[in-house]
């Protein structure tokens, strides 16, 4: 017989990822991601999808996420165009408190996992993020 009492199903992510996956972005502070990639036996080289340039963390490229007088279809596509130059790099993205978030068409996680990539979404607080699992290494 079928239980009929609604499931007791939590908002967010309850198990994290080891790794990011094509296809299936995670979520990280930017500490988190920075020491985390600095533990993989060869990191890859990372860019980092935001407003303003000062905020890439050090070696990592910078993507804009948004630029005065450009549509949301010209930042996917310029999104696009890295992505067929750079195919083995993953990207981060800032959704960080009081970044200004992607300017896209499509809704940003059909971009992200559009992509066929590694994504880490950069976020304030990883484990409370609903949309991503949380990116947790194992030890």
């Amino acid at each position: 017989m079928r239980n009929k009492e609604p499931l007791d199903v939590s908002p967010t992510w309850r198990y994290p990822l080891p790794m990011p996956m094509p296809g299936q972005p995670v979520c990280a502070t930017e500490v988190e991601a920075v020491e985390q990639l600095a533990r993989l036996p060869a990191p890859p080289r990372m860019f980092f999808w935001t407003d303003a340039e000062r905020k890439c963390p050090e070696g990592w490229g910078f993507i804009a996420s948004v630029r005065q007088g450009v549509p949301p279809s010209g930042i996917e596509a310029e999104l696009d165009a890295w992505a067929d130059q750079y195919p083995k790099a993953w990207l981060a993205v800032d959704l960080r408190d009081g970044a200004i978030p992607p300017s896209t068409v499509q809704p940003l996680n059909d971009v992200l996992t559009g992509l066929k990539r590694p994504v880490i979404v950069i976020v304030s607080r990883s484990p409370e993020h609903e949309e991503w699992p949380q990116w947790v290494l194992p030890e």
